[in-house]
């Protein structure tokens, strides 16, 4: 089954990036009407660019040096199919149209709808789980086991996040819509799963320091830079594929 099918095969099993936009914003409505305190930023708080442009981009150097790195193992280590060889100018141009969609699309679901709507649910669910009483048990594991976790899997480099002045909730909603985002590429196997996780806390980074907008750019180039790896490493194997032939 090649990577495409693959993709269209996990697509047609999970709900649709849709499907969690909705369920999100009404999340996000009841919680704004009845319990405006819940989430700490307004509705708009990252739609915006801070800063440069340069800045966010090369912000995201480690980023797109290891996207490109690891894809550059990957492939120039391996014999591409006859579809990649012989249409890549046809896939890098359909794959530079998914880049900015995945970039714009998945940066709005994931950074914003669902982790605005993470904010308001894990302080739900801490209240049903004896947060009324006063110990609330998902607080407990976020402040004593997944924060400084995930704290020292990103090495302290969103330590403001995960721990900043906006209270827990915050940190663990970027660790549950990060999951959310992680699942959505479990169809790439198991490097992929753990990458994505990786990617998706880099882009919170992006969003909180340079704007959602900036996160959208960083996304979709760091897509785009693999796929740039792919079309080269098609065309390499064109030519010998021709001289192995003729």
């Amino acid at each position: 089954m090649t990577y495409l099918k693959l993709e269209q095969e996990e697509q047609r099993k999970s709900p649709t990036m849709l499907d969690y936009a909705i369920g999100a914003l009404v999340v996000i409505g009841i919680t704004k009407l009845w319990f405006p305190e819940a989430i700490p930023f307004r509705f708009f708080e990252f739609l915006n660019f801070r800063g440069t442009l340069w800045q966010a981009v090369s912000g995201a150097w480690p980023l797109f040096a290891w996207g490109i790195g690891i894809t550059s193992l990957m492939v120039f280590t391996t014999r591409n199919g006859d579809d990649e060889v012989f249409n890549a100018e046809r896939n890098l141009f359909v794959r530079f149209l998914l880049s900015i969609w995945a970039g714009v699309s998945e940066e709005i679901l994931f950074r914003w709808l669902l982790f605005f709507s993470a904010i308001a649910t894990v302080q739900l669910f801490n209240w049903l789980f004896f947060g009324w009483a006063g110990f609330g048990i998902p607080e407990w594991i976020y402040t004593n086991v997944m924060g400084p976790v995930a704290d020292f899997a990103t090495l302290y480099f969103l330590h403001d996040i995960l721990f900043n002045g906006f209270g827990w909730a915050v940190g663990a909603a970027v660790i549950s819509a990060n999951g959310r985002f992680r699942d959505g590429h479990a169809y790439q196997g198991l490097l992929g799963f753990v990458n994505s996780w990786f990617c998706g806390m880099f882009f919170f980074w992006i969003m909180f320091n340079h704007g959602l907008f900036a996160s959208m750019i960083v996304h979709a180039l760091y897509n785009l830079f693999i796929y740039l790896v792919i079309y080269i490493d098609s065309k390499i194997e064109h030519v010998l594929f021709y001289r192995t032939r003729y």
